[in-house]
């Protein structure tokens, strides 16, 4: 599934983009700020008529170790829409899970802003020998050669495919979300060993942005929250969470304890990180619970505040009516009266 962020250019860089297409610009930077817009960073003319001769003093002196950025460096190849361009992501590998995520979900939106149909190649770096030039010059000849990838290409390679639907992985042999590395906390897997043990019927999880880890705030018993009407004064109005609840409740005279996987998220007051962050990581979430603890979840429900939640709403999801089968259709019967029967004469002389 693909995410995008949602974030755009502002009007700088969007008059940039003509100007640089038009003028002698070689090189030129473009970071998210923290307004998440994207933003014009440095920029650099043409110095040498050879692409090459300023591509390490430029690109190398611009990218920072712990901090994503784009940067489109301009080539010598020139088509009836102008020069050819070179889209760089980089991303190394200090840089925080959220940095990475947000900037591979939005490569796509910079590049469609830009006019895709100038840019000639895209590279993908996160170590300083991917971005330099000898770097590049190698990422040319492996896609021009059909020789086998190493073993770092076909990584580099690989993320490249899936930067813009970063999939979070579970591994279930460990307590962390493989693929961003998000830990779970020790609360978190009490709260899940005593929803698990049927010792409580509530869990909230949160995802704490800052930290990156999985984490339960607080240990809630049976007695806490045993219906509906108790989890809805637990979900806040202003961020995500996700909710795991054992529904025990009555319907055709059978009883059942349905378990539930409520995914919180109110609308556009929570910024596009958290939003991106928990969406990403729901259906890995919801597979780990079942993987790890065997825990059977019955029924998965988005919602954006809590007064959406009734026990009502929850055994229609849960029970729907089924619909009665219609009746087969019959053949219409004709007219009562189809008028007097017509007469044969019969041929007296054979």
């Amino acid at each position: 599934m693909s995410h995008q962020s949602g974030i755009k250019s502002n009007d700088e860089l969007r008059n940039f983009f003509a100007h640089a297409k038009q003028e002698n610009i070689r090189m030129f930077k473009v970071i998210i700020s923290d307004k998440e817009e994207l933003v014009l960073s440095v920029n650099h003319k043409v110095k040498n008529s050879n692409w090459q001769a300023d591509y390490n003093k430029f690109v190398l002196e611009s990218i920072e170790p712990k901090s994503p950025c784009y940067i489109f460096y301009r080539l010598d190849e020139k088509t009836n829409s102008g020069y050819t361009w070179l889209l760089i992501l980089w991303s190394p590998d200090f840089a925080t899970v959220k940095q990475k995520m947000l900037y591979a979900s939005t490569k796509s939106t910079l590049k469609m802003e830009f006019g895709a149909g100038q840019v000639a190649d895209e590279l993908f770096a996160t170590v300083e020998d991917d971005i330099s030039l000898e770097g590049y010059l190698k990422h040319i000849k492996s896609q021009q050669a059909p020789a086998p990838l190493t073993n770092r290409e076909e990584e580099i390679e690989l993320l490249k495919q899936n930067e813009d639907h970063t999939r979070i992985n579970v591994d279930t042999k460990h307590k962390t979300l493989q693929g961003v590395m998000f830990p779970i906390e020790n609360s978190a897997v009490e709260a899940l060993e005593f929803f698990q043990s049927e010792k409580s019927n509530y869990v909230q999880l949160v995802v704490n942005i800052e930290e990156e880890k999985i984490q339960s705030k607080k240990l809630f018993s049976s007695n806490d929250v045993s219906k509906i009407e108790d989890i809805k004064k637990h979900i806040p109005e202003d961020r995500g969470r996700f909710h795991l609840f054992r529904f025990n409740h009555s319907h055709d005279g059978e009883k059942f304890k349905s378990i539930i996987f409520i995914y919180s998220m109110p609308g556009f007051s929570v910024s596009i990180k958290e939003r991106m962050i928990y969406s990403s990581s729901k259906s890995e979430m919801i597979q780990y619970i079942k993987s790890q603890y065997g825990i059977d979840i019955g029924k998965t429900i988005e919602i954006s505040e809590p007064n959406e939640l009734s026990e009502n709403f929850l055994i229609e999801e849960l029970h729907p009516k089924k619909v009665a089968d219609s009746k087969k259709f019959d053949k219409p019967k004709g007219p009562n009266s189809r008028g007097a029967k017509r007469l044969t004469r019969t041929d007296l002389s054979s």
